[in-house]
């Protein structure tokens, strides 16, 4: 079964093409935490691989992906953990997102609901 078939199953169709495969958006984001009270927020720039999908359970759009390694993403995880924080892609309105776990090679996996900050290929 090559990446682009659709997956059949006992429970009806599924979604085709798993979320990982294919991804929505490659290329530069600006991550921007709540201000900590002691003046304006910093945005960190950072390199995104983001890619979504609508979860049949509850109907949303689900997005995620993964932030490059980068000595000033880590700093910001550190800051605020899992707390919501903006993320901007060019030309794109910010939208909520969460940080998650760091992965191996250094980088965060980032996700949200609802609105994401690319055009969705379902638009």
């Amino acid at each position: 079964m090559s990446h682009g078939d659709a997956v059949r199953g006992g429970l009806g169709d599924q979604h085709e093409v798993h979320e990982s495969e294919v991804a929505a958006y490659r290329g530069p984001c600006v991550l921007v935490a709540p201000d900590r009270g002691d003046g304006a927020p910093e945005p960190v720039t950072a390199q995104v691989t983001l890619s979504g999908f609508v979860q049949p359970i509850d109907g949303a759009y689900h997005w995620q992906g993964r932030l490059q390694p980068d000595e000033q993403v880590t700093a910001l995880a550190a800051r605020v953990g899992r707390k919501p924080l903006a993320v901007h892609l060019p030309g794109g309105d910010p939208v909520t997102a969460r940080l998650g776990e760091r992965n191996p090679w250094g980088g965060y996996r980032i996700s949200g609901t609802g609105t994401p900050p690319y055009i969705s290929p379902e638009d």
